[in-house]
């Protein structure tokens, strides 16, 4: 029969070496974990350069398409009809302008339906003014000559 330290002995070996296995463990974690998550930022800034390459091929691919229309003799000559007002000799070419007036053509704000709080004390300045006016001494400039008409 084993005796009680004997056993207490065996348990003893356990609880070491479980702890020798957790301190490997935790210190596996504070070595890897900058790590990983240095490899989880490297992934998500591949990915949006990814997004960012996608993009711009598409944008490339839009300009090709473009810079192809212009191999096109028609399309120039539309181009240059459109923009440039060209037109054949013997061709009469009308160039319409807007004639509405600047408040037709801008768009209209709706004000806000908010009350806003005075932002002087208008009581006080008028009461002032009239005291003022009232008080002094001065005596009212006189009229000048009337401006000629031009």
């Amino acid at each position: 029969m084993p005796s009680s330290s004997d056993v207490a002995l065996g348990q003893l070996r356990v609880s070491w070496l479980l702890l020798v296995v957790v301190g490997l463990v935790v210190a596996g974690f504070v070595v890897l974990a900058p790590t990983v998550g240095l490899l989880l930022e490297q992934r998500r800034d591949i990915a949006a350069l990814e997004a960012q390459v996608a993009e711009q091929q598409a944008n490339v691919e839009t300009l090709q398409t473009e810079a192809g229309r212009w191999e096109d003799p028609a399309y120039i000559e539309a181009q240059a009809r459109d923009r440039l007002f060209f037109v054949y000799p013997g061709e009469t070419s009308f160039v319409l302008l807007d004639d509405r007036s600047a408040l037709e053509t801008a768009s209209s704000e709706v004000p806000d339906a908010t009350l806003e709080a005075p932002s002087d004390d208008w009581t006080a300045a008028a009461a002032g003014s009239f005291l003022l006016a009232g008080l002094t001494t001065q005596a009212p400039p006189e009229p000048g000559p009337a401006p000629e008409p031009q």
